[in-house]
């Protein structure tokens, strides 16, 4: 039987068994908080000094908030001004509070106030600000702090993991996971982690790290388009980056090529953009792209600088008057420009069947302002239309003329 004073010892130690060995601990400088950090490293609650009080009283609620430190868990927790006009000796402040810390791009990047998460070593990993910090509630922000340090642990035991595997597919795996985790950004020198594990990128993890679209100087429609498809495939790349590639390729396709000649290709990857994640940004602005950016090709309209396409990729001209059976010319005449035209290819087309084509390249210039195609057609047309490719060059399109039809 227990002795009445072992009871009443017990129940006075009661208290300090149910509290956490560690917890969260707010210093005034770095250098205190230094001999105390523990592996979940410090947060920093960063106000404007002096131009938003609104933001540094949120901070110092938030710092008294019991549900906001306990999701810090046994962080160092530090409370530091930024300055909106900076001086030596504002500098020097900070300095002393921060230490080697340092401010999420140097206000660039970032709105104020913020919280800011960083690894015992000083890496920033993390940080929250803007709208999901000011609309938020005390108890909402310490959901997002929970939500962080959570999303830290899982990326540290990723990366316990990958270190203590032998097998160089699986530690090029992990490595790989670890910058995948969300809500935080990538561990430091993942990249040169990858190339140990994996010197030749056998499994692709580093090249989908370091992927990247954008448009090489010279680089054929057809290499590019290859590029696309071939990333659209790629299972390791996320939909966001996929979306982006799209949204590059988009746009250079409309400059490159307009409205016109480049629409099939605008409405082709505009609907994948939209597919891969329909509530983005990027996902919501597709049906605008397809409204806005295509426009079809119509008998009527000839050619112009604005059609004129700056690689020779077929273009479909609808509504031709080419429906009976019969022989048809098509005339193409320079009215105005500098450049002319260079006509490669030029097909009849009923809806997507060939009907009839005529492959000899021809130039409609000042010396010769007319040239003409004939076709004979001999069942009637359902939807009649001229595939026609031009083979301006990019810096020559400086060009108007009409395009006639009449039957003989």
């Amino acid at each position: 039987m227990l002795k009445k004073h072992s009871i009443l010892s017990a129940l006075m130690l009661l208290p300090t068994l149910c509290q956490p060995l560690q917890a969260a601990q707010q210093f005034d400088t770095y250098d205190q908080a230094k001999t105390k950090v523990t592996d979940t490293g410090y947060i920093v609650f960063i106000y404007p000094d002096g131009w938003d009080k609104y933001g540094e009283k949120l901070c110092r609620k938030l710092l008294a908030t019991p549900a906001v430190l306990a999701a810090a868990e046994d962080a160092a927790l530090l409370l530091a001004p930024i300055y909106q006009n900076r001086t030596e000796q504002t500098n020097a402040q900070a300095k002393k509070i921060m230490g080697p810390l340092s401010y999420h791009g140097d206000m660039a990047d970032i709105s104020y106030p913020a919280i800011t998460f960083y690894e015992k070593g000083g890496r920033m990993y993390a940080s929250l600000h803007g709208r999901e910090l000011m609309q938020a509630s005390p108890e909402q922000v310490a959901k997002l702090i929970s939500t962080k340090i959570s999303a830290k642990k899982k990326q540290e035991k990723l990366l316990a993991e990958s270190r203590n595997t032998p097998n160089s597919a699986d530690k090029a795996r992990l490595l790989w996971e670890s910058g995948r985790v969300g809500a935080i950004s990538q561990p430091g020198g993942l990249r040169e982690a990858l190339q140990n594990a994996d010197p030749e990128d056998k499994h692709g993890y580093r090249a989908a790290l370091n992927f990247g679209f954008g448009i090489q100087q010279g680089e054929s429609l057809d290499a590019l388009t290859k590029r696309l498809d071939s990333a659209l495939k790629n299972d390791l790349l996320e939909p966001w980056q996929k979306q982006r590639a799209c949204a590059t390729f988009i746009g250079h396709v409309r400059r490159s090529l307009g409205t016109m000649a480049g629409g099939p290709l605008i409405t082709k990857y505009a609907r994948i953009m939209h597919k891969l994640d329909p509530h983005s940004t990027l996902g919501i602005s597709a049906p605008v792209v397809m409204r806005d950016w295509v426009q079809q090709y119509h008998y009527g309209q000839g050619w112009s600088e604005q059609i004129l396409p700056s690689a020779p990729i077929p273009m479909l001209m609808h509504n031709v008057p080419i429906s009976q059976p019969g022989t048809y010319t098509v005339t193409f005449k320079l009215t105005t420009g500098r450049d002319g035209i260079k006509i490669n290819r030029l097909r009849l087309m009923d809806g997507d069947r060939c009907i009839a084509s005529d492959n000899t390249p021809k130039e409609v210039s000042w010396g010769k302002t007319v040239q003409t195609y004939t076709f004979t057609v001999k069942k009637a047309l359902k939807k009649p239309a001229l595939e026609i490719t031009y083979g301006n060059d990019p810096s020559k399109r400086s060009s108007w003329g009409e395009i006639t039809v009449k039957q003989n």
